[in-house]
C-alpha cells in the first residue's frame, strides 16, 4: 500500500484509473514526436471503489455540476502529486484543461522535449508504469447517505456536489486513495448537522391532543 499523502487541511486526493497517454503528432517525411500529456483528471457520477478505513468505509460519487463554480484559475499539472516536478500551468497555458461530456475533467501537458521532468515521465508512460491520473481538490458541499453492504455492514455514500478548488492534476504511478481524514470531518460535521431523531421523539397526532388535555 503506498504512503498516504500529507495533506494540507480540508485537502484531498482523488485517482481516476485511466492511464494518461502521450499524444503524437506526426513529422514531415514519415515519423512522429511526442506532442503532449494527456489524460482524464475527474470522472463525475460513477461511484469509486470502496474508500476509507475500518471503522468508517464509504464510496464517493462527484456529481456533474461539482465543478461549475471551481476556482481553476492555477492548476499545476505534476507527477505524482509532487510540486518539484512541475510538468504544466493553466497559468502559463502550459496546461490546458477541458470539461468532459459526464461533467468530469480531461487535461493536456504539450510536451518539452528540454525539460528533464517531461523526459522521464513520457518514458514512464510509454513503458506502461504510470496507471493512472489524480486530482487534488477541496470541496465545498457535499451529501451522505447511508447503506447496507453486501456483508450487512453499514457504507456510506458521499456525493460531492461542489469542488471550491481544483489545485493539481497529475499522472500517477500509484493509483491508491490517501487518507480520508477530510472526507470523515465532513462526515462528522453532516451527522452533526443532520441528527437522527430518537425513536419514539415524534409523537403521532393522537398522542399530543391527549397530552394537551391532560395539562388541562
Amino acid at each position: 500500500m503506498s504512503k498516504p499523502l500529507q495533506l494540507p487541511e480540508g485537502r484531498e486526493a482523488r485517482v481516476v484509473t485511466t492511464p494518461p497517454s502521450i499524444e503524437y503528432r506526426a513529422l514531415d517525411g514519415g515519423g512522429q514526436e511526442p506532442a503532449a500529456f494527456v489524460g482524464q483528471a475527474i470522472v463525475c457520477g460513477v461511484r469509486s471503489s470502496p474508500l476509507g478505513f475500518p471503522g468508517f468505509r464509504f464510496v464517493e460519487i462527484i456529481d456533474a455540476h461539482a465543478l461549475d463554480g471551481t476556482d481553476m484559475s492555477d492548476v499545476i499539472g505534476v507527477f505524482n502529486h509532487d510540486a518539484n516536478q512541475l510538468l504544466g500551468r493553466t497559468r502559463n497555458n502550459t496546461l490546458t484543461l477541458e470539461r468532459t461530456a459526464d461533467g468530469g475533467l480531461s487535461y493536456r501537458i504539450p510536451y518539452d522535449a528540454q525539460d528533464p521532468d517531461h523526459q522521464r515521465v513520457m518514458r514512464k508512460i510509454e513503458r506502461g508504469d504510470v496507471d493512472g491520473s489524480s486530482f487534488l481538490f477541496r470541496a465545498k458541499k457535499d451529501d451522505w447517505q447511508e447503506e447496507q453492504d453486501a456483508a450487512g455492514g453499514s457504507l456510506y455514500v458521499r456525493t460531492v456536489l461542489e469542488i471550491e478548488t481544483l489545485y493539481d492534476v497529475c499522472p500517477v504511478t500509484s493509483p491508491a486513495y490517501p487518507d480520508a481524514t477530510a472526507a470523515k470531518r465532513s462526515h462528522d460535521a453532516y451527522q452533526q448537522e443532520h441528527p437522527t431523531p430518537p425513536t419514539g421523539s415524534c409523537p403521532d397526532l393522537l398522542t399530543r391532543q391527549l397530552a394537551l388535555k391532560a395539562r388541562r
